[in-house]
């Protein structure tokens, strides 16, 4: 299973074909009646809770899918989890009942005993979140059939923590957006996302740091809204970062990204350097992603995409086989680098 599982991890994500919003996530929170939240519940709660998911979901799934206890899974594979936003921080943590169950047909992955006793989430290359959400919708129905559901009248899904209350829905995109920081437009943009109710993240969610020019929006609290409003809005919103950011292409100082694109490309290149860290190397893709958009160099833009995860310290040791010292993982990373862009020029 272990190989298996790898290679699914390393073919993540699955990029949308759109300019500057690389995935689009939705997921719902549930909790089932007869448990207590997952923080009050004990081990063997927590195992008989797996167990009661995995029974509820055979009763229904014929395609094949993989169960992942945490507590199994080689740290090594669990941090190449978080890299690829499969899993969170604080599901890769040791704990007793952490599953992931993964459904790839179906682009769904079920976190068992997170923040609340389900997790489920979807990825699909879909350009509109509430394709997405028609999955979960349909794979949830299914599942409440099986599984009794902690509801509410008044307050809808009940969560642990009271922004999910209601449909339990949240959608999220990693989006891309070097235009309008380098203009010093995003900060006002994101004051208009965030008034229209949506939150600015770090490139891996809640208390993360960003990287580089890229960013998790996400929608907020999901009471007193419906899956459909939730989705509407949020495409209407990332629909509108977008053109703001197509706009601002042609403001951009165009010889000066220029510039700096020579300058990394001289440094991987160079007879000096002789090994990068992962936010040197992030910085400059993130770079050649702009000189992309602005038609500086010719490129496979996935191509770069992805590289942005191979770099990544677990990605990079999964990937060679080896478990590499910070200073291995470095060189590694510029030989990496030297291979996959070696033909850009400016």
């Amino acid at each position: 299973m272990s190989e298996r599982l790898i290679n699914l991890i390393l073919d993540e994500p699955i990029f949308l074909d759109r300019a500057f919003v690389f995935t689009t996530r939705a997921r719902i929170a549930r909790n089932i009646k007869k448990y207590p939240f997952p923080h009050q519940m004990d081990e063997k709660q927590a195992e008989k809770l797996v167990q009661d998911v995995v029974d509820a979901i055979s009763s229904f799934i014929n395609d094949w899918y993989l169960i992942v206890p945490m507590a199994k899974t080689d740290r090594m594979v669990r941090h190449l989890m978080v890299e690829r936003h499969i899993i969170s921080h604080e599901f890769a943590e040791d704990g007793f009942g952490k599953t992931l169950i993964w459904l790839p047909s179906l682009g769904l992955r079920i976190l068992v005993n997170e923040e609340d006793h389900l997790r489920i989430c979807c990825y699909k290359p879909y350009k509109d979140s509430f394709s997405i959400w028609k999955i979960l919708d349909s794979f949830d129905d299914k599942l409440s059939e099986k599984l009794e559901y902690a509801f509410d009248r008044e307050f809808g899904y009940l969560t642990s923590c009271p922004t999910n209350l209601g449909s339990g829905l949240r959608v999220s995109s990693i989006a891309f957006l070097p235009a309008l920081k380098s203009t010093g437009r995003i900060k006002k943009i994101f004051d208009t996302i965030c008034r229209l109710g949506c939150v600015i993240r770090g490139f891996y969610g809640e208390g993360s740091p960003s990287i580089a020019n890229f960013y998790q929006i996400a929608t907020g609290n999901a009471l007193g809204k419906t899956e459909i409003e939730i989705c509407k809005s949020f495409d209407a919103i990332m629909g509108a970062v977008e053109e703001h950011e197509k706009e601002l292409l042609s403001y951009v100082n165009i010889k000066s990204v220029k510039r700096s694109i020579k300058i990394f490309l001289n440094k991987i290149f160079g007879n000096t350097l002789r090994e990068i860290s992962f936010e040197q190397a992030v910085n400059g893709i993130s770079l050649l992603l702009f000189g992309k958009k602005l038609g500086i160099i010719q490129v496979e833009e996935n191509i770069l995409r992805r590289l942005i995860y191979r770099i990544m310290p677990a990605s990079l040791q999964i990937e060679t086989r080896m478990h590499l010292k910070d200073e291995e993982q470095n060189a590694m990373r510029l030989a990496l680098l030297k291979k996959e862009i070696g033909s850009i020029y400016v």
